[in-house]
């Protein structure tokens, strides 16, 4: 099966489409973040003050102010009209399923000095990263909620950094490094988790294989350190002035609780990405703070230990510790190492970032099984086909649960009555 650049690109933005159009005809969430996120005076009033006040004020204990800007650019145009915004966030997820696919590109090409050899082998596996990317079921929280737009902000420029941080290191061009810059603090105007960028610029020096002793690689990367530091003071000072997060006086869970639901956290996210069922828009703590922990809890740390062990020769692999790196870096943050004001453990938004790294595990190792198989080739390709057919309908139908407050109750509703009736046929 031979791709060329243009059929790859192709076929990202039809599949983006044809499994998120249905978004298109959804509603404001006004009962879900909507009502005060993106319905608000900041979204109503296009003048200098206002933007002043975007970007020096934190609404709500929160600090965005490109998406904000975003939302505002949006209303003057089209009012409170949902299509447009759901468009915004379609375009924004579309763009950024492209970048995936060229970074993803760009490094495998750095990796496999023989370009002409593994042409087609590079573009198979980006197409696949970027495929799962584009329509895996839980990224439509990302992509139909108007009010995690936040998300789809941050990642583009972010996105669009690492671009620019490839471009630099090969070609050396210093405006490169400044469009850089300049997409790391749109980034972090999109949402505070953009201050992992300077760690994710080193992953990228270990994809690239660049010497660590080489000062200049260090000297470089000082100017996004020292934005790092402020952006994180700025969103400990947002958090604050709500009185949550490290300076504010919320109750939080003891350390050890946190580093088991880290644990819990990781070893969740990993399953949603191999098996996305019985997706909820909520998933609380399984108790308040000042409980005790289940009991049943306490196996994910031995579960990871255990799994550790036992696979440690392949998750020493390049692709896969690469993989599981760039996994770390974006979702670490939503792990609870750090307390963090939030009803829930985990989120379907919050691994939108992080996913690509496990996407291209699955992309790279499905090449290594082709070429190790080859007589099953048909058998594996159409099982891979299979397998994205079955995501984007998921995906598809996904959708229509965000087309308003109604839809997502029932959902969650459903779903909670049918954890309640197998829990009873559990019990002894």
């Amino acid at each position: 099966m031979k791709l060329n650049e243009k059929t790859a690109i192709g076929c990202i933005i039809l599949l983006c489409v044809m499994a998120y159009v249905p978004i298109l005809g959804n509603k404001f969430m006004t009962a879900w973040d909507d009502g005060w996120q993106v319905i608000n005076n900041y979204t109503e009033t296009l003048s200098w003050y206002n933007i002043q006040l975007i970007f020096t004020d934190y609404y709500q204990g929160q600090y965005s102010p490109v998406n904000q800007f975003l939302y505002t650019v949006i209303y003057y145009f089209f009012g409170y009209d949902s299509v447009a915004f759901h468009l915004f966030s379609l375009l924004l997820h579309t763009l950024n399923v492209l970048l995936v696919f060229f970074i993803v590109r760009q490094l495998l090409i750095k990796n496999l000095s023989q370009e002409s050899k593994y042409g087609n082998k590079i573009i198979l596996v980006s197409l696949g990263t970027a495929l799962l990317f584009a329509i895996h079921p839980l990224q439509v929280e990302a992509v139909a909620w108007i009010s995690a737009s936040k998300i789809l902000v941050y990642s583009l420029f972010y996105l669009l950094g690492i671009w620019f941080y490839l471009s630099y290191i090969q070609k050396g061009k210093i405006s490169s490094y400044i469009f850089m810059l300049v997409c790391f603090i749109f980034s972090f105007g999109g949402k505070e988790q953009a201050v992992t960028f300077p760690v994710c610029l080193f992953w990228v020096d270990l994809a690239c294989r660049r010497n660590f002793r080489n000062e200049m690689l260090w000297c470089e990367k000082m100017p996004v350190i020292l934005l790092t530091i402020l952006f994180t003071y700025i969103t400990m000072e947002s958090n604050a002035s709500v009185n949550v997060g490290l300076l504010g006086n919320e109750d939080v869970y003891p350390f050890i609780y946190r580093m088991v639901f880290t644990c819990y956290s990781f070893c969740e996210y990993i399953v949603k990405i191999l098996f996305p069922f019985n997706l909820l828009y909520i998933y609380p703590f399984p108790m308040t703070v000042g409980e005790t922990l289940p009991a049943w809890f306490w196996m994910y740390p031995v579960l990871l230990l255990v799994i550790g062990v036992c696979f440690w020769k392949f998750l020493i692999q390049r692709p896969v510790w690469l993989g599981l790196t760039w996994f770390l870096i974006h979702i670490g943050l939503m792990l609870h190492v750090l307390p963090l004001s939030r009803p829930n453990i985990v989120a379907d938004r919050y691994i939108y970032l992080a996913s690509p790294g496990i996407f291209f595990i699955i992309a790279w190792y499905f090449m290594v099984v082709l070429e190790t198989w080859p007589r099953f080739r048909k058998v594996w390709v159409g099982l891979a086909f299979a397998w994205l057919l079955f995501l984007g309908v998921k995906t598809h139908i996904r959708t229509h649960t965000w087309h308003d407050n109604k839809s997502l109750k029932m959902k969650m509703s459903d779903l909670l009555e049918q954890r309640k009736k197998k829990s009873y046929q559990l019990e002894p």
